[in-house]
């Protein structure tokens, strides 16, 4: 079986890999330097800025720390530089790791974590998680406008449509969550409904001992502690 690690972490990978993670920071970059210019045409006062920057920065800062933990799992099988690219540049978490899972099963293998794959499935994982990555901003520059256009109109003349688009979202959510919630007849299946449960109740307590202390950092780190604290769970049911 060929070393497809080979070529996941050489040097022409890794200057691929650059090219749009240096567009997408050169495009921040751009955004900073416009926000800054309109601030000064405001006339905001520095601590008003100063505050926002800070919130800003928290809230940026703290929802990407399980995307960090989720980069160090996939640099495991995927190498160190295609896992960067992908949860850089509209990745998430959980499409990584779902796009990647499902395209190695198909080759036959284990899934994610079998390290046996040949290059060509490395490459299969990397057009997969790349290629559907496109297709909605393409769908967004093409069709948002109108859609746009068309849900406000509506929001006007219809009182249905708020909760319509809600409740939308809401089976969105319903159909990736719950299958796997009620999935307790495999031994996966009943490890990850533990990992849920116990992530759950870390979040409701974690809310509650911030809201009695008054700390409201803690608060702002209630999810990715959950998902550590979930993690835990995992690695305790697991070895029971």
């Amino acid at each position: 079986m060929d070393r497809y690690l080979d070529v996941a972490n050489s040097p022409v990978m890794f200057l691929i890999v650059l090219i749009p993670v240096v567009f997408v920071l050169a495009q921040a970059l751009v955004y900073i330097r416009l926000g800054a210019k309109r601030i000064q045409e405001l006339g905001m006062e520095k601590g008003t800025v100063r505050k926002v920057i800070v919130n800003s920065a928290i809230f940026s800062v703290v929802p990407s720390l399980p995307i960090v933990i989720t980069l160090a799992a996939l640099i495991l099988v995927l190498g160190k530089y295609v896992p960067w690219l992908r949860l850089s540049v509209i990745g998430s978490a959980m499409y990584e790791s779902m796009c990647a899972d499902m395209t190695i099963k198909a080759y036959g293998y284990t899934g994610l974590g079998d390290t046996s794959i040949s290059t060509t499935v490395f490459a299969s994982v990397v057009w997969v998680m790349c290629g559907a990555a496109i297709v909605w901003p393409l769908t967004n520059v093409i069709g948002l406008r109108f859609y746009d256009k068309r849900i406000k109109s509506l929001q006007k003349t219809s009182e249905f449509i708020r909760p319509a688009t809600t409740a939308m979202f809401i089976g969105l959510m319903a159909v990736i969550a719950v299958p796997r919630f009620f999935n307790y007849r495999s031994p996966a299946g009943r490890l990850g409904i533990i990992v849920c449960i116990a992530s759950g109740i870390a979040v409701l307590l974690i809310e509650y001992i911030a809201k009695k202390l008054k700390v409201k950092a803690l608060s702002d780190f209630a999810f990715p502690l959950a998902m550590v604290l979930g993690m835990v769970a995992a690695v305790i049911a697991g070895n029971a």
